[in-house]
């Protein structure tokens, strides 16, 4: 594969003139500013796992605003992820730290969002008041995150949206055939709770076997039992 730049994800963002075309003009999110991939490793393609975590929508306004409307938030945020402590961002941090170890692990993988704008409300936008018009139409519609993966091309994804419209992720555009290996329903202990475990495998045009987990989010998740489950189920995966 050639090396991946955040300016093929630009060229797509503004080809499809998200946040402005007649798909999104009919959406409800309040901040209308697509944010772009917030990492893509620099050694995510040589890595045998090639895997592509993907969140949550995000709060507010990360990164720089580009002309055309897009928000750019690797240059100010990579830093900082290096020590955040919040669970969204420090167990990811560990899970590709238990496969890459601790120097460099966002070096070697990929993380988006799920949908590219945001509605949030309450103090500093701690409420994530995600609408169902917004799923379907920047997941099911534009297709954002499909294309996405499509460039990046991942042989492990991982998803921490298991309580964000999973319909939306059953139909999956880029898979030629499609292996469920654990139910949309099945769930897995992780410390004291269970934790949703949508496990899937998957043939693209550019692997054989790809595989998929939708997962919860997670926060207040037993840190030591979250990372083990995730890391090593990617391991059994790889």
């Amino acid at each position: 594969m050639k090396n991946l730049t955040l300016e093929k994800f630009k060229s797509v963002y503004e080809k499809e003139e998200l946040g402005k075309n007649a798909i999104c003009n009919e959406c409800d999110a309040k901040v209308k500013l697509p944010l772009l991939p917030w990492i893509v490793g620099s050694k995510y393609e040589q890595t045998k796992e090639r895997i592509l975590f993907v969140g949550k929508p995000h709060r507010g306004e990360p990164g720089e605003k580009l002309d055309s409307g897009i928000l750019d938030s690797t240059k100010p945020h990579l830093d900082w992820l290096k020590d955040c402590s919040w669970a969204y961002w420090n167990y990811t941090k560990n899970i590709a730290a238990k496969l890459y170890g601790f120097d460099d692990p966002w070096d070697h993988v990929a993380f988006t969002n799920v949908i590219k704008c945001t509605n949030v409300t309450g103090v500093n936008g701690s409420v994530d008041t995600t609408s169902r018009i917004m799923a379907k139409n920047c997941i099911s519609d534009n297709q954002v995150l499909f294309k996405e993966i499509e460039i990046l091309k991942p042989k492990t994804i991982v998803f921490f949206t298991y309580d964000l419209y999973r319909e939306f992720l059953v139909d999956l555009p880029f898979a030629d055939e499609v292996k469920v290996i654990s139910d949309s329903d099945h769930k897995v202990k992780c410390g004291n709770k269970y934790i949703g475990w949508w496990f899937r495998r998957i043939k693209t045009s550019w692997s054989d076997t790809v595989s998929i987990l939708v997962t919860h989010h997670p926060e207040r998740k037993k840190k030591d039992d979250y990372i083990g489950l995730i890391s090593e189920w990617i391991k059994s995966e790889s």
